[in-house]
């Protein structure tokens, strides 16, 4: 996620190298890419209140340095019961902590960014969907988080049949507010999954893109990086976990290629009486 230059962004930027973040050399998306891979973003679930934990453990070397950096999200998902369109109305929320050591250097702990959606999910029959939410980040003035907004749009399809999960979600994010100094610049994420239910185990490939698609000023290298990696997973009937493992092939203008450990566990907090939900949680 992107860092202002202000003296807060560079110490963040340049001394932590937050995994959401970028050196003030560049910048990054607010939302972490590869975080939605391996959910079906799009599907519709039963009326309810659903939980997401989501994990982020991330290794980099900048400079002969080693960064680590872990991040934990609580993620709630309310699917409404409501309509709007023909589509299920979805309301998400969901706050963020961070942990950030370096090698020598010491380490941080703290928020990052909250963030807020309203998502509508279109059923096409064939176990088909497709999807628009509208959302965002809101300014914090904590040590690891930033200090201005993130508006974001995010379209894209999910297809269940036959114990496949095949998503694509993708992510267009604009920075907003004065103290980010126009240094931010526009991004755009795509996140990929092609998964395989075997019984309880699910098992697939799993990728993502970032790019900003905007140059904030005439000296700033635009950022880019793509990662592969792995999924694999298990239904405990009440609960679901993947772990996933990523590993950046290409990156440029970054200085560095992450490699990223990711764990989700969903399940449902509240659903009506008489209701099966099913383990879909959307980020």
């Amino acid at each position: 996620m992107t860092i202002s230059m202000t003296m807060k962004g560079v110490a963040a930027g340049a001394a932590i190298g937050l995994a959401f973040a970028a050196t003030p050399a560049g910048a990054a998306g607010t939302t972490a890419p590869g975080y939605t891979t391996g959910i079906p973003v799009w599907a519709v679930a039963p009326e309810g209140l659903y939980y997401l934990n989501q994990t982020y453990s991330g290794f980099r070397e900048v400079g002969g340095v080693d960064i680590r950096s872990n991040y934990n999200t609580f993620f709630f998902f309310w699917q409404t019961g409501a309509k709007f369109l023909g589509a299920d109305i979805g309301l998400i929320a969901a706050p963020t902590i961070a942990d950030v050591s370096i090698e020598g250097a010491g380490s941080d702990f703290g928020l990052f960014n909250t963030y807020f959606a309203a998502q509508l999910s279109w059923d096409l029959g064939d176990d088909l969907y497709v999807g628009y939410r509208l959302g965002g980040y809101i300014p914090q003035d904590e040590k690891l988080s930033l200090d201005y907004g993130t508006i974001e749009h995010r379209v894209g399809a999910s297809y269940l049949g036959d114990g496949w999960n095949l998503t694509g979600n993708f992510m267009f994010g604009t920075p907003v507010g004065d103290k980010k100094l126009d240094l931010a610049p526009n991004y755009v994420i795509a996140d990929l999954t092609a998964t395989k239910k075997f019984g309880k185990f699910e098992i697939g490939p799993v990728a993502h893109f970032e790019a900003d698609v905007s140059k904030p000023i005439s000296w700033y290298g635009k950022q880019s990086q793509f990662a592969i990696g792995g999924l694999i997973g298990y239904d405990f009937g009440g609960a679901n976990l993947n772990v996933k493992l990523t590993r950046d092939v290409y990156s440029k203008n970054r200085g560095f290629k992450d490699t990223i450990l990711w764990t989700n566990l969903s399940f449902p907090l509240w659903t009506p009486a008489k209701a099966e939900a099913p383990l879909v949680v959307k980020y």
